[in-house]
């Protein structure tokens, strides 16, 4: 298999994209890093009633009430709102967290923005025009390397992005210091992408803080398996920069679909811890075997996914295909990433054999 012909640009494919490969070649797609689990029933349950009963509220635009809230995508901030304990005034709704990055982009070509790099493919795409501030050796890069970096890239620029749980490699850096950065360098903002927060346990977001220099992002669609529907939100006290991306979206940013399905699983208030019991020892047993054939190169973290920092990934990936699984490539070319492979976890016994039993199968060329 030639799989550089398959994929022949990887900054342009995401996690979970198999349109390149022949159908039914993969049965263990772990490139994609949403909630395996999902989605939640009870967010089906409600889905499924409102097509039931309701199908004639698909005529108009997505109108909820004539009183406040008058557009639907309220009851879906509201319902956020509780979850994170923050005021759904400060929020807007969009059609996930990559909705507004494309608006960011375009908002902020004229300022000094920063990205901390290694970072989500979407965000080095949108932003080609930013200094991408990354460590010298990918392979030993560590939350407080990465710290550092966002301390220093604020202090000469006017915006800086950031994912948090990091986006390929699984770091994390504590609320705290993030704030400590923001009431450290007041002149510049810090956007945060906080689209794997909830899968990093007791971990607090920071949307709510007291710091008007700061912007966050999150989405449903990862954390409760429901990535084919696209609801997310932008939260930040700066009512100027909310105002500003808040011209750029639709009248109707969300469908009414979506804000069942989303709504209704934010609401879910006992649903997702479950899974995450579930996920969390996942991925340390996904740690722990793949240390086992790559050492150090496995990157440690406590969500959901690991990183695993390879030369030439090529062939593992390929070596991985004719085992029937598919992780999420990155190589040298793209610029802003580290060379590797990033795999979500297995949630089955049967899943986790099946990666076993590749990774005990590589030839000793592929090994380090």
């Amino acid at each position: 298999m030639n799989l550089p012909s398959l994929l022949p640009d990887p900054s342009t494919v995401q996690g979970g994209d198999l349109t390149r490969l022949p159908e039914g070649m993969i049965t263990l797609d772990l490139s994609l890093c949403t909630n395996r689990l999902g989605p939640p029933p009870g967010a089906v349950a409600a889905l499924q009633d409102f097509l039931t009963h309701h199908p004639g509220r698909l005529m108009p635009p997505p109108y909820e009430a004539p009183h406040r809230p008058f557009r639907a995508e309220r009851r879906y901030l509201d319902a956020f709102a509780d979850r994170l304990g923050t005021d759904e005034q400060d929020m807007l709704a969009g059609r996930g967290v990559t909705e507004f990055l494309v608006i960011l982009s375009r908002l902020l070509r004229s300022a000094r923005v920063a990205v901390i790099t290694p970072e989500y493919t979407e965000t080095m795409r949108r932003f080609p025009y930013a200094d991408f501030i990354g460590p010298t050796d990918t392979t030993r890069d560590t939350p407080a390397a990465r710290a550092d970096r966002v301390h220093t890239a604020m202090r000469t620029h006017d915006f800086v992005i950031l994912s948090n749980p990091s986006n390929p490699l699984g770091h994390f850096i504590e609320r705290d210091e993030l704030l400590a950065a923001c009431h450290a360098h007041p002149a510049c903002a810090l956007i945060v992408d906080e689209e794997y927060i909830q899968f990093q346990p007791g971990a607090p977001s920071t949307a709510g803080a007291s710091a008007d220099n700061l912007l966050v992002l999150q989405s449903t669609g990862k954390t409760f398996g429901i990535t084919g529907t696209r609801a997310g939100m932008l939260w930040t006290r700066n009512s100027r920069l909310r105002q500003a991306v808040a011209d750029q979206l639709p009248t109707w940013p969300l469908s009414l679909l979506d804000i069942t399905l989303a709504t209704a699983a934010l609401t879910d208030d006992a649903w997702f811890p479950t899974t995450l019991a579930q996920l969390h020892p996942a991925g340390h047993r996904l740690q722990n075997l793949l240390a086992r054939h790559f050492g150090a190169a496995a990157t440690p973290a406590d969500v959901h996914y690991r990183f695993l920092h390879l030369p030439d990934p090529h062939p593992i990936l390929e070596h991985l295909h004719t085992h029937s699984i598919t992780a999420r490539l990155f190589t040298s070319a793209m610029r802003g990433a580290a060379p590797g492979l990033r795999l979500a976890a297995p949630t089955t016994e049967a899943e986790f054999r099946q990666l076993q039993q590749a990774l005990d199968s590589l030839p000793d060329r592929l090994r380090p």
